[in-house]
């Protein structure tokens, strides 16, 4: 179905293009009357529609109804530019709709408003997914495409590489200086919307400046800086971080101007309590990112060592760098290495184990396994190991993951925790689960400030740099992949944004522990 949308919306004929996009308008715009929540207004060309306004103003309004539709909900509008959209939209549902949006063949004032809209109306809105017209074109086959997004160990590099291995540059031009590319966890949820609040985005790293080798904000001449100005002497009571271990050496403060590297660090700390990490403590860590949470672990807890796993060459690389900077080599180990080929000497080797949203691109096939390994590695009788992961109410292949996580799946959390006893064979023991999914949606807000503010000067010259063949030329083709590029990126913030803030995404993080381990105690922590 979806070779055969890419055919006929690439064609400049109109024998075949123009008939089915004037049919599939027709057909979307008779299912859109069914929204009663909020209010869509769709220009094109030729018409401008309002769907869910309380008159009736458009040809289109239904004269019988068994709802009233609520004007006081949200008020999205949306331009069509190309007619293609209307197919994409009844051919592919929710995934031809980002597919258009990609491309430029509709523009919207506000992405976030338009998904509200929609999630208000699922339930009348999911007569697109199953219309007659979608049933006919979704019964041509799509041959190899299962096979394509499998994760296998084969395809799982190819469908990590796919998301992470774009350009360490592009990712530093909307990560804080941390370089921690998850959920953070802020003091208050929705603080970034009130105007008072100073904007973050000039904290993003600069000209001049590198990721912190700790975690911190760090000038470029952080390698060839003396060790001991990289850290600063703290009491523990200090930072409030493993009161029970002694004194410890701590990082530099992350910087107090900017929420999200704050908030990143307040997420880092917690997971860091959660395992209970202790001096000399060997933690494998599965999904390296770019080691923020390896380098805080070594540089806060004496004697530890980290091993992390990563299916990423640029994150690798730049963990090394940061490491390397930190004088922490020897004590954080990067392997290029998927989990299910971990050395044999490494079974029972683990104290702790940290896996960060890494869980997302672990597949549903493989899910047992994943959990399998982590119980191989752990030691038997005292291992804790925290995973953080996103959720979802109803597993279902996403949009987002189908475009930006090739091969991913987002599990309940009772699968979650299924696939965990039957893995370990109900040798991991759950010992606590929250949710911080809420604290997403700022997250996700302070990522695309950062993205939209610096896609000219940062990102653009980093993708150019990365991909010269493909955006490197001073064309109008360069040009069009570079806005599909970040038009896709856009819509993932946005996507992922309102999922978040309605709750069809959560983000738990799940502790556990082996039965009889009296050690671990009870780790609860505001």
């Amino acid at each position: 179905m979806i070779s055969l949308v890419a055919s006929l919306t690439a064609t400049s004929s109109s024998y075949l293009k123009l008939p089915l996009c004037t049919l599939a308008e027709k057909a979307a715009t008779s299912l859109l009357c069914h929204i009663v929540n909020g209010t869509l207004i769709i220009h094109t060309p030729g018409h401008t529609y309002t769907f869910g306004e309380k008159e009736e103003k458009d040809h289109l309004w239904p004269h019988h109804r068994h709802e009233s539709p609520d004007p006081s909900g949200p008020v999205a509008r949306l331009t069509v530019r190309n007619s293609n959209f209307w197919l994409r939209l009844c051919a592919m549902g929710d995934l031809g709709f980002s597919e258009a949006y990609m491309y430029g063949e509709i523009d919207c004032e506000d992405l976030v408003k338009v998904f509200l809209v929609f999630l208000a109306n699922r339930a009348q809105l999911s007569a697109i997914d199953n219309s007659l017209f979608t049933r006919l074109v979704g019964n041509l086959p799509e041959l190899g495409l299962t096979a394509r997004i499998l994760n296998t160990v084969t395809n799982a590099r190819k469908n990590i590489s796919a998301h992470y291995d774009i350009s360490n540059a592009m990712f530093m031009g909307f990560l804080s200086k941390d370089m921690t590319y998850s959920c953070a966890i802020f003091p208050e949820l929705d603080a970034d919307l009130r105007d008072s609040l100073p904007s973050s985005v000039e904290s993003s790293p600069t000209d001049g400046q590198t990721p912190s080798s700790t975690g911190a904000s760090t000038p470029a001449t952080l390698a060839e800086s003396d060790h001991g100005d990289m850290f600063k002497e703290f009491s523990l009571n200090v930072l409030g971080l493993f009161s029970h271990h002694g004194n410890v050496q701590h990082p530099r403060d992350p910087d107090t101007h900017d929420p999200l590297e704050a908030a990143q660090f307040r997420k880092l700390r917690h997971i860091i309590r959660k395992a209970d990490i202790r001096p000399s403590h060997r933690v494998l860590e599965i999904g390296s990112g770019w080691g923020s949470m390896s380098l805080l672990i070594t540089s806060t807890i004496p004697g530890t060592t980290v091993d992390t796993l990563t299916l990423s060459t640029q994150q690798a690389e730049l963990v090394r760098s940061r490491a390397a900077a930190a004088g922490l080599s020897d004590r954080i180990r990067v392997h290029l290495m998927d989990y299910r080929n971990m050395p044999q000497e490494w079974e029972g080797a683990f104290d702790r184990l940290v896996s960060v949203e890494m869980i997302e691109a672990v597949g549903k096939e493989y899910m047992e396994t994943y959990w399998s390994k982590i119980d191989w590695a752990l030691n038997k009788e005292t291992g804790v190991g925290v995973v953080q992961g996103i959720t979802i109410p109803e597993a279902s292949q996403s949009t987002v993951h189908a475009f930006l996580f090739p091969g991913g799946f987002l599990p309940t959390l009772t699968f979650l925790v299924d696939t965990l006893t039957r893995g370990s064979q109900g040798k991991l023991v759950v010992d606590s689960v929250s949710n911080i999914g809420p604290h997403y949606s700022r997250t996700l807000r302070e990522w695309r400030r950062r993205f939209e503010a610096r896609f000219e000067d940062v990102i653009i010259p980093a993708l150019k740099a990365e991909y010269p063949g493909v955006m490197g030329a001073d064309d109008a083709s360069a040009r069009e992949e570079i806005e599909v590029f970040k038009r896709k990126w856009i819509y993932y913030y946005c996507y992922c944004e309102v999922g978040f803030t309605t709750r069809r995404l959560g983000d738990h993080i799940i502790t556990f522990s082996r039965e009889g381990n009296i050690e671990y105690g009870c780790q609860v922590y505001e």
